[in-house]
């Protein structure tokens, strides 16, 4: 990454470092073990959000050359990511949400993977289920990311944590 994206993609990056030595060897994630972390999930959630918008209109803008120069970029990346998923992922998943079969959690990602089997599933249910004015909405989002919203996540902002689908 480089210009706007640069500070979140290294944060990010050192984040999940921390993450996976925190978490490490945990089948289940205790409150203790998520109050142990919360400094660096609130620096990472605080970046992103001073971040977020100029990072997406770094990144549109280059879709955009890339489009420019092959119309069929976007059909063509979603095609490769979907083949890459399958080939070394689809698996993994598939078993880790088996082994959850039995919590709330599971039995959602299982809805979700029966329902979205590709990219143009997804297309479909949101051309099906959300309304002409949210979708009018959408790119203006990065827009609508500050100042406000930025100051709300991090200065009063309930914390809305599932803890039970951790516990599950």
């Amino acid at each position: 990454f480089k210009g706007k994206c640069q500070l979140a993609g290294q944060t990010s990056n050192v984040y999940g470092f921390r993450a996976e030595e925190h978490y490490a060897g945990s089948e289940v994630v205790s409150y203790g073990q998520l109050a142990g972390d919360i400094d660096n999930i609130a620096a990472l959630g605080k970046l992103t959000c001073s971040k977020a918008a100029g990072c997406f209109n770094q990144i549109a803008k280059a879709v955009k050359k890339c489009v420019k120069s092959n119309p069929d970029f976007v059909r063509d990346t979603i095609a490769a990511a979907e083949a890459a998923y399958k080939l070394s992922a689809q698996a993994d998943v598939e078993a880790f949400v088996a082994s959850k079969s039995d919590t709330l959690f599971g039995e959602l990602a299982n809805m979700a993977m029966g329902e979205f089997n590709s990219a143009s599933d997804i297309e479909n249910f949101v051309n099906e289920y959300v309304s002409g004015n949210l979708k009018a909405q959408s790119p203006q989002m990065p827009q609508q990311l500050s100042p406000k919203p930025k100051s709300w996540l991090f200065n009063g902002a309930p914390a809305i944590v599932p803890m039970n689908l951790l516990h599950s």
